[in-house]
C-alpha cells in the first residue's frame, strides 16, 4: 500500500472519532462515551457514522444492553489505543524537553528482574544521561506486557510463557537466573543442612498466581520431585505481601536467586539448601515491533545487555 492509498483514509480521519471509538469500547454505551467526551449524544452519533463512512465497515452494533465492537471496530480501537499512547509519549516528551530534560524513558520489569538487570542498568544509565526523564513500572508479566502494547512502556524485561502471543512484538533474550526456596531466618528449615522433598512435603506456600511462568516454574520443580503445591497455598503477585507473610508465618516461597541475595543481606530471608532440581527464571528484553525505539531508550537497552553488545531479537512463533 502507497501512500496515495492511505491518504483518502488520512484525510477523513479525525482524533475526535478515535478518541470515541476508544471511549466506546470501555464504557459499551453511546451515552457514557458521549459524557465521557463532553458531547451530547447524537453528536456522537453523527461521529461514530462518520467515522464508519470513512473507513467503511460497520465498527459497532446496538444491543439492548450496549453497543458491541465489531471484529474490525476491535481492530480499529487496538491501533487507536495506540496512536493516542504514541501522542500522549510525544506530549510527555516534549514536556520533559521543555523543562530541561534530555528525553524521557518508561521501563518495566519483574521484581526478579530488578536487582540484577534493571538496577544497575539504571544506576549506569543515570550516570551516562542524568538529565533523562525515567519512569519505572515493577510489576507482573501480564501487566507488563499490556502496558507495553498500549504504549504506556517502552521496554519490559520479564520471563515469557511458551504460549505467549508476541506477533506484534520483538523479543530478545537476556539470560537465566536459578531459583532459590526461601522462608525467614528464623524458620525451622533455613537451620538444616540440607532439605529435601519429604521436609518440602507439609509446608505452607505462598505462590504466584496461576498464569505467571514463575508459578509454573514451582510447579515442574515439585513435580520432578514428586510434589504437588498443597490445595490451600496463598497466592500474591506482591513482594511485600511476600515478605511479610514470610515473616509471620513458617511459609516458604520460591525467588529469583539474586532477588533472595538482596533480601538475605538485609535480614530479611534465608535461601533453604535445597536439592530440589530448581529451573532457571529466565529474563527476556521486550519491545514493541515495528517501531524505533527513542536514543533514551536504545542507550538502556545496550547498558542492560552483557558487555554492553545489545541482544539480538529473536521473534517466537505461536504454537
Amino acid at each position: 500500500m502507497t501512500a496515495a492509498d492511505l491518504r483518502p483514509l488520512v484525510t477523513r480521519l479525525k482524533w475526535r472519532q478515535l478518541a470515541l471509538a476508544i471511549a466506546l469500547d470501555d464504557r459499551r454505551s453511546l451515552r457514557r462515551a458521549a459524557a465521557d467526551l463532553a458531547m451530547t449524544q447524537p453528536a456522537a452519533t453523527k461521529l461514530l457514522r462518520d467515522l464508519e463512512e470513512a473507513v467503511g465497515y460497520a465498527l459497532f452494533t446496538r444491543h439492548a444492553w450496549g453497543m458491541q465492537p465489531t471484529a474490525y471496530g476491535a481492530t480499529l480501537v487496538r491501533y487507536a489505543r495506540g496512536l493516542t499512547a504514541e501522542l500522549d509519549e510525544a506530549r510527555r516528551e516534549l514536556a520533559a524537553l521543555a523543562g530541561g530534560a534530555e528525553g524521557t524513558l518508561r521501563i518495566g520489569g519483574v521484581t526478579g528482574a530488578v536487582p540484577g538487570l534493571l538496577a544497575p542498568a539504571i544506576r549506569r544509565m543515570r550516570d551516562e544521561r542524568p538529565r533523562v526523564a525515567m519512569y519505572v513500572l515493577v510489576n507482573t508479566t501480564e501487566v507488563l506486557l499490556e502496558a507495553l502494547r498500549q504504549g504506556r512502556l517502552e521496554i519490559a524485561v520479564c520471563p515469557l510463557a511458551v504460549d505467549e502471543d508476541v506477533t506484534d512484538l520483538e523479543v530478545a533474550p537476556l539470560g537465566h537466573e536459578p531459583l532459590a526456596i526461601v522462608a525467614r531466618k528464623g524458620h525451622p528449615l533455613a537451620r538444616a543442612r540440607r532439605v529435601g522433598p519429604a521436609a518440602l512435603a507439609g509446608v505452607q506456600w505462598i505462590v504466584q498466581t496461576a498464569e505467571a511462568p514463575l508459578r509454573r516454574d514451582v510447579e515442574s520443580m515439585l513435580s520432578a520431585a514428586g510434589l504437588r503445591l498443597p490445595v490451600a497455598v496463598v497466592e500474591t503477585v506482591s513482594i511485600v505481601a511476600t515478605l511479610a507473610l514470610l515473616q509471620e508465618t513458617d511459609a516458604v516461597t520460591v525467588m529469583p536467586r539474586g532477588l533472595a541475595a538482596h533480601y538475605a543481606h538485609f535480614g530479611m530471608l534465608a535461601a533453604l539448601a535445597s536439592d530440589l532440581p530448581a529451573p532457571a527464571s529466565r529474563y527476556e528484553l521486550v519491545t514493541r515491533a515495528r517501531r524505533e525505539l527513542a536514543p533514551a531508550a536504545q542507550a538502556f537497552v545496550r547498558l542492560l545487555a552483557p558487555q554492553g553488545a545489545p541482544p539480538r531479537s529473536v521473534r517466537r512463533s505461536r504454537p
